[in-house]
Protein backbone atom coordinates (compact mmCIF):
# COMPACT_ATOMS: atom_id res chain seq x y z
CA UNK A 1 0.00 0.00 0.00
CA UNK A 2 3.24 2.07 0.95
CA UNK A 3 4.41 1.85 -2.27
CA UNK A 4 1.31 2.46 -4.29
CA UNK A 5 1.17 5.63 -2.49
CA UNK A 6 4.61 6.67 -2.93
CA UNK A 7 4.11 5.84 -6.88
CA UNK A 8 0.69 7.54 -7.07
CA UNK A 9 2.97 10.84 -5.74
CA UNK A 10 5.50 10.46 -8.21
CA UNK A 11 3.22 10.10 -11.00
CA UNK A 12 1.20 13.15 -9.93
CA UNK A 13 4.11 14.99 -9.76
CA UNK A 14 5.82 13.69 -13.24
CA UNK A 15 2.17 15.15 -14.50
CA UNK A 16 2.75 18.51 -12.60
CA UNK A 17 5.78 18.70 -14.14
CA UNK A 18 4.62 18.24 -17.72
CA UNK A 19 1.51 20.25 -17.21
CA UNK A 20 4.43 23.35 -16.02
CA UNK A 21 6.44 22.92 -18.84
CA UNK A 22 4.23 22.47 -21.77
CA UNK A 23 2.00 25.99 -20.21
CA UNK A 24 5.66 27.79 -20.22
CA UNK A 25 5.50 26.50 -23.67
CA UNK A 26 2.99 28.08 -24.79
CA UNK A 27 3.16 31.58 -23.14
CA UNK A 28 6.51 31.75 -23.58
CA UNK A 29 5.77 31.18 -27.20
CA UNK A 30 2.94 33.70 -27.16
CA UNK A 31 4.29 36.70 -24.85
CA UNK A 32 7.87 36.04 -24.41
CA UNK A 33 10.10 35.01 -21.62
CA UNK A 34 9.81 38.70 -20.66
CA UNK A 35 6.36 38.76 -20.95
CA UNK A 36 5.32 35.60 -18.75
CA UNK A 37 5.18 35.80 -15.26
CA UNK A 38 5.42 33.21 -13.21
CA UNK A 39 2.24 33.71 -11.80
CA UNK A 40 0.84 33.40 -14.74
CA UNK A 41 2.07 29.87 -15.51
CA UNK A 42 0.68 28.41 -12.30
CA UNK A 43 -2.10 30.18 -12.64
CA UNK A 44 -3.05 28.42 -16.38
CA UNK A 45 -2.68 25.02 -14.99
CA UNK A 46 -4.52 26.30 -11.69
CA UNK A 47 -1.47 25.69 -9.20
CA UNK A 48 -0.64 27.48 -6.02
CA UNK A 49 1.64 30.71 -6.66
CA UNK A 50 5.30 29.31 -5.71
CA UNK A 51 4.67 25.40 -5.82
CA UNK A 52 6.70 25.99 -9.43
CA UNK A 53 9.78 26.47 -7.22
CA UNK A 54 9.76 22.43 -5.95
CA UNK A 55 9.80 21.42 -9.30
CA UNK A 56 12.16 24.19 -10.87
CA UNK A 57 14.00 25.29 -7.88
CA UNK A 58 16.01 28.00 -10.22
CA UNK A 59 11.94 29.64 -11.07
CA UNK A 60 11.69 30.67 -15.27
CA UNK A 61 14.79 30.57 -15.75
CA UNK A 62 15.32 26.51 -15.22
CA UNK A 63 11.81 26.54 -16.22
CA UNK A 64 12.96 27.78 -19.92
CA UNK A 65 16.42 25.92 -19.92
CA UNK A 66 14.85 22.47 -19.19
CA UNK A 67 12.31 23.14 -21.80
CA UNK A 68 14.52 23.96 -24.34
CA UNK A 69 17.09 21.23 -23.58
CA UNK A 70 14.52 18.79 -23.38
CA UNK A 71 12.72 19.88 -26.30
CA UNK A 72 16.08 20.09 -29.14
CA UNK A 73 16.86 16.55 -28.16
CA UNK A 74 12.79 15.00 -28.56
CA UNK A 75 13.62 16.91 -32.17
CA UNK A 76 17.19 15.65 -32.95
CA UNK A 77 16.12 12.35 -31.94
CA UNK A 78 12.89 12.50 -34.21
CA UNK A 79 14.43 13.58 -37.48
CA UNK A 80 17.45 11.05 -36.85
CA UNK A 81 14.68 8.75 -36.64
CA UNK A 82 12.41 9.62 -39.84
CA UNK A 83 15.05 10.62 -42.19
CA UNK A 84 16.12 6.58 -41.25
CA UNK A 85 13.24 5.41 -42.68
CA UNK A 86 13.90 7.53 -46.40
CA UNK A 87 15.44 4.58 -47.28
CA UNK A 88 15.80 3.46 -51.33
CA UNK A 89 12.94 5.77 -52.37
CA UNK A 90 13.37 7.76 -55.89
CA UNK A 91 15.09 10.68 -55.39
CA UNK A 92 11.94 13.01 -56.48
CA UNK A 93 9.73 10.66 -53.34
CA UNK A 94 12.80 11.20 -51.22
CA UNK A 95 12.74 15.01 -51.33
CA UNK A 96 9.08 15.08 -50.83
CA UNK A 97 9.53 13.14 -47.43
CA UNK A 98 12.46 15.20 -46.08
CA UNK A 99 9.97 17.91 -46.88
CA UNK A 100 7.67 16.18 -44.64
CA UNK A 101 9.47 15.06 -41.98
CA UNK A 102 10.86 18.56 -41.61
CA UNK A 103 7.41 20.27 -41.61
CA UNK A 104 5.90 17.56 -38.98
CA UNK A 105 8.45 17.96 -36.67
CA UNK A 106 8.69 21.81 -37.51
CA UNK A 107 4.87 21.84 -36.65
CA UNK A 108 4.97 19.99 -33.91
CA UNK A 109 7.93 21.87 -32.09
CA UNK A 110 6.17 25.19 -33.41
CA UNK A 111 6.29 26.86 -30.40
CA UNK A 112 9.97 25.96 -29.39
CA UNK A 113 11.45 27.35 -32.52
CA UNK A 114 9.54 30.49 -31.75
CA UNK A 115 11.17 30.30 -28.63
CA UNK A 116 14.35 29.60 -29.78
CA UNK A 117 14.71 32.55 -32.72
CA UNK A 118 13.30 35.26 -30.21
CA UNK A 119 14.86 34.76 -27.05
CA UNK A 120 18.67 35.61 -26.76
CA UNK A 121 18.60 33.96 -23.21
CA UNK A 122 17.91 30.76 -25.40
CA UNK A 123 21.27 30.66 -26.89
CA UNK A 124 23.15 30.34 -22.66
CA UNK A 125 20.64 27.84 -22.27
CA UNK A 126 21.65 25.04 -24.57
CA UNK A 127 23.94 22.68 -25.38
CA UNK A 128 25.66 24.58 -28.46
CA UNK A 129 27.96 21.97 -29.04
CA UNK A 130 25.72 19.09 -29.28
CA UNK A 131 23.32 21.57 -31.16
CA UNK A 132 25.69 22.26 -33.74
CA UNK A 133 27.31 18.58 -34.19
CA UNK A 134 23.89 18.21 -35.07
CA UNK A 135 23.49 20.70 -37.59
CA UNK A 136 26.83 19.57 -38.67
CA UNK A 137 25.81 16.11 -39.50
CA UNK A 138 22.97 16.84 -41.18
CA UNK A 139 24.65 19.45 -43.34
CA UNK A 140 27.18 16.34 -44.58
CA UNK A 141 24.09 13.96 -44.64
CA UNK A 142 23.00 15.60 -47.72
CA UNK A 143 25.69 16.02 -49.94
CA UNK A 144 26.72 12.08 -49.39
CA UNK A 145 22.93 11.04 -49.81
CA UNK A 146 23.13 13.12 -53.31
CA UNK A 147 26.59 10.99 -54.41
CA UNK A 148 25.73 7.92 -53.52
CA UNK A 149 22.52 8.39 -56.03
CA UNK A 150 25.06 9.49 -58.24
CA UNK A 151 27.29 6.29 -57.89
CA UNK A 152 24.07 4.56 -58.52
CA UNK A 153 23.38 6.24 -61.73
CA UNK A 154 20.34 7.72 -61.13
CA UNK A 155 21.55 11.54 -61.19
CA UNK A 156 24.77 13.13 -62.88
CA UNK A 157 28.15 13.76 -61.16
CA UNK A 158 27.97 17.51 -59.85
CA UNK A 159 28.83 19.89 -56.80
CA UNK A 160 27.17 17.86 -54.48
CA UNK A 161 27.83 20.57 -51.59
CA UNK A 162 26.40 23.65 -53.39
CA UNK A 163 22.96 21.28 -54.36
CA UNK A 164 22.37 20.55 -50.74
CA UNK A 165 23.14 24.69 -49.90
CA UNK A 166 20.20 25.10 -52.75
CA UNK A 167 17.66 22.89 -51.23
CA UNK A 168 18.68 24.34 -47.46
CA UNK A 169 18.00 27.41 -48.57
CA UNK A 170 14.59 27.40 -50.35
CA UNK A 171 13.56 25.05 -46.78
CA UNK A 172 14.84 27.44 -44.53
CA UNK A 173 12.59 30.16 -46.71
CA UNK A 174 10.00 28.28 -46.19
CA UNK A 175 10.32 27.99 -42.58
CA UNK A 176 10.88 31.17 -41.91
CA UNK A 177 7.68 32.42 -43.47
CA UNK A 178 5.90 30.38 -41.24
CA UNK A 179 7.73 31.11 -37.88
CA UNK A 180 7.37 34.87 -38.81
CA UNK A 181 3.47 34.80 -39.59
CA UNK A 182 4.16 36.11 -42.97
CA UNK A 183 2.14 33.14 -44.57
CA UNK A 184 1.94 29.52 -45.20
CA UNK A 185 5.23 29.28 -46.86
CA UNK A 186 6.34 28.47 -50.14
CA UNK A 187 6.58 24.86 -50.33
CA UNK A 188 2.74 24.63 -48.43
CA UNK A 189 0.54 24.29 -51.87
CA UNK A 190 1.44 20.78 -52.37
CA UNK A 191 1.18 21.53 -56.69
CA UNK A 192 3.75 24.23 -56.48
CA UNK A 193 5.90 21.97 -54.52
CA UNK A 194 5.90 19.23 -56.44
CA UNK A 195 6.95 21.49 -59.76
CA UNK A 196 9.84 22.67 -57.86
CA UNK A 197 11.00 18.93 -56.97
CA UNK A 198 10.45 17.88 -60.14
CA UNK A 199 12.58 21.13 -61.40
CA UNK A 200 15.15 20.32 -58.69
CA UNK A 201 15.31 16.51 -59.98
CA UNK A 202 15.57 17.23 -63.90
CA UNK A 203 18.38 19.50 -63.08
CA UNK A 204 20.23 16.87 -61.69
CA UNK A 205 19.33 14.05 -64.04
CA UNK A 206 22.25 12.78 -66.60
Amino acid sequence: MATQKINMRQEQAYETRKKLLESARKLFAENGYAGTQVRTINRSIDMADGLIYHYFPGGKKELLQVLIQENFQQIITEVKSRNEQIGNLPIAEVLEQIYRNADEVFTEYLDVFKIFFRENEVRELIEVDQLMMFIDGRRKWFPEFLRERANAGEIRVMDYESAAVTLSAIMMNHFLVKITGLGAGCLSDQEHRFKLIDYQVKLWKP
